[in-house]
């Protein structure tokens, strides 16, 4: 009763207590018919929105009375419904169910595993109880996360980090080797105009060899700035490879030699060794012995005979 003194609400016959753990099998029977009562709607399209109906209500669409239906939700008493009423009651609970949209959750079969289960239990059915028992012994596994499923799930999201990290780095090479074909185009575009423009302007002999002079330096310089570029950036092969590539396809055996001497300046030692060793290596006689007279004539002695021995080699 409320404290106004009238009706208990219409779901309130579904909320009594379910405390007795003496019938555990008709508590759970009991427990699941509620779950599908409170599914039930009103009849009357007015009082839908109130929630479940009344125990009267539900007990005459049910084909049934108030006082079995309140027994049937109560654990405390052993009265078990006939498998027609769970029938008619699950009917009931999906109909209404699907037309708002909703699940009921629960089959008539596993509703109609629990009734036996319970009229086992009240009828004292050594089997039924024992059999309920390795019915919840076997729910109680099938609900705990297999071990295996969860390593084979972690083994999975490592292995798409580990795949999502390659990924990464390969846009980062990838990028890398754009940015030294973009230097490397830029290079060969930059030696190539300056091998067109070295043509000696037409002034008296001492003023030409001056403006050969110039242009071969500044040619030198820049080969030699954009390979100190590269290597301050950590990438030494790019600069060897423009170094290579410029000296033995565009540059003259001046022009390397005052590459040598640049990168000397610079205290670019280990590119200096390298490029001494490709070009004596791989040049020519004439062009190798071109290459050490130029050095020779700026004071790099040592570098000339460097040159001239990786020749013999």
């Amino acid at each position: 009763m409320t404290s106004g003194g009238g009706r208990q609400p219409n779901g309130g016959w579904l909320d009594r207590p379910l405390n007795d753990s003496s019938r555990p099998r008709k508590r759970e029977l009991a427990l699941a018919i509620r779950s599908l009562c409170r599914i039930l709607r009103a009849e009357d399209p007015a009082k839908s929105g109130e929630g479940p109906p009344s125990q009267a209500e539900v007990a005459k669409r049910l084909h049934s009375n108030a006082t079995s239906l309140s027994r049937f939700v109560s654990p405390h008493h052993p009265r078990v419904p006939n498998p027609r009423f769970l029938e008619d009651l699950h009917k009931a609970a999906s109909a209404d169910a699907a037309a708002s949209g909703q699940e009921v959750g629960l089959s008539l079969a596993a509703l109609q595993a629990l009734r036996a289960s319970a009229d086992g239990e009240k009828r004292g059915c050594k089997g039924c109880v024992e059999l309920g028992v390795r019915i919840d012994s076997l729910t109680h596994q099938l609900s705990a996360p297999c071990p295996a499923c969860t390593a084979y799930q972690q083994e999975r999201e490592e292995n798409a980090a580990q795949l999502a990290a390659r990924k990464g780095e390969v846009t980062t090479l990838r990028a890398a080797i754009q940015a030294m074909q973009t230097t490397e185009a830029d290079l060969r575009a930059s030696l190539a105009m300056a091998k067109a423009s070295r043509t000696p302007l037409p002034v008296p002999h001492r003023q030409r060899d001056r403006q050969r002079s110039k242009k071969e330096v500044a040619v030198a310089r820049q080969l030699a700035a954009q390979a100190g570029d590269l290597d301050s950036a950590g990438k030494q092969d790019a600069a060897l490879t423009i170094l290579r590539q410029g000296t033995t396809e565009l540059l003259s055996p001046t022009e390397t030699a005052l590459v040598i001497v640049e990168l000397r300046q610079q205290e670019r030692d280990h590119l200096a060794d390298n490029l001494i060793h490709v070009y004596g290596r791989d040049q020519e006689d004439r062009h190798v012995m071109a290459v050490a007279l130029k050095l020779h004539e700026e004071g790099a002695a040592d570098d000339a005979g460097s040159v001239l021995r990786a020749a013999l080699r």
